[in-house]
């Protein structure tokens, strides 16, 4: 599609499959059947939705502890996330990571880890093998079929938040790919807080995305409760690292509703500034995009509330399946393993 408003109705479905699966996470979260840590991502859904809307299954994504938006937006399977939140070996990491370690190779969705900055040189290095398989390709080419040009590069996403960008690791790799001109969009969930610790307390006052651009990165800034001005940056950005035009770099603000980690909301402990959450959630990308919709006629009430519909059925059988997992057996602790 060419632009957002060509097919907003999909973006804004994807989005609110992310709340609603999240939210019925938070809920089924309190009997206390999901044994790991889970990092809820509602508030910050328009990110995901439009950065993955310019990938195939073949780009590849990495991501971090809050991933559960990042996998469902790049195509991940849903039943196999919740079984892996319950421990079963149905789950996408056979019931051994729970939420913070997600994989499903089919989408394309490579690994989510808890590590801040771990899964940023491991996007480097995918990025740099993408790169070099093309130059493989091309040379393949030009002896085998007299020149025919070869496909476009395939694009390696990282995302993370402001607080991984402190870790030494990050500028490592932004200078290592800028050196190698590699195939990388380094996504920025800038979302103000690490844990409960404002940006203004960890960093000076300064743009995150001109310091990338400072490496060498094409970077830029943007709104990331706005899905349709994320999927333009992204759209800009990942043609242009397809190209080889070489890395690129999107700060986009945003705000997590719940606490850092857990179901619950936690503004009654005071590190936000009074209002800053009720300010953000007027902000909601959800009720944006649905108001958007409605003004210009793509949607109307009724069928907006098919969709919600349509969700519920969804996730509910989603986890009747997950429900019915089974437990991982003892002999197979040492299956996929790497050394």
């Amino acid at each position: 599609m060419n632009s957002a408003s060509a097919d907003l109705k999909r973006l804004y479905y994807q989005m609110l499959r992310i709340r609603r699966v999240e939210q019925a996470i938070a809920e089924r979260y309190q009997q206390q059947e999901m044994r790991c840590p889970t990092h809820l991502c509602i508030g910050e859904e328009a990110i995901a939705v439009g950065i993955s809307a310019h990938l195939t299954t073949q780009d590849k994504v990495f991501s971090n502890h809050r991933g559960h938006g990042h996998y469902l937006a790049k195509g991940g399977d849903l039943r196999r996330l919740l079984a892996e939140l319950y421990g079963f070996a149905e789950g996408c990491c056979g019931g051994r990571g729970g939420s913070m370690h997600l994989t499903d190779l089919a989408a394309g969705f490579i690994a989510s880890t808890p590590i801040v900055g771990g899964t940023v040189p491991l996007a480097g290095g995918y990025a740099w093998a993408e790169q070099m398989k093309k130059s493989g390709a091309a040379q393949g080419c030009a002896s085998v079929a007299g020149g025919t040009t070869p496909e476009a590069t395939n694009v390696v996403v990282i995302f993370f938040g402001d607080g991984c960008f402190e870790e030494g690791v990050m500028h490592e790799t932004m200078n290592f790919a800028a050196l190698k001109k590699l195939p990388l969009l380094f996504v920025c969930e800038n979302n103000q807080y690490s844990v409960m610790t404002p940006l203004t307390e960890r960093q000076p006052e300064r743009d995150i995305y001109k310091i990338a651009a400072a490496h060498g990165l094409q970077a830029a800034s943007g709104d990331g409760n706005s899905v349709e001005q994320v999927y333009a940056l992204a759209q800009a950005a990942v043609a242009n690292a397809r190209a080889g035009q070489g890395p690129q770099f999107l700060e986009l603000h945003t705000h997590r509703w719940p606490e850092h980690c857990g179901p619950n909301e936690d503004d009654e402990l005071g590190y936000r500034s009074p209002g800053e959450l009720a300010d953000w959630k007027l902000r909601c990308p959800l009720l944006q995009t649905r108001q958007a919709l409605l003004d210009k006629r793509l949607s109307d009430e009724s069928e907006l509330t098919a969709m919600e519909a349509s969700l519920a059925d969804e996730i509910e059988q989603a986890f009747q399946w997950a429900l019915r997992g089974s437990r991982p057996s003892i002999d197979s602790m040492g299956l996929h393993l790497y050394a």
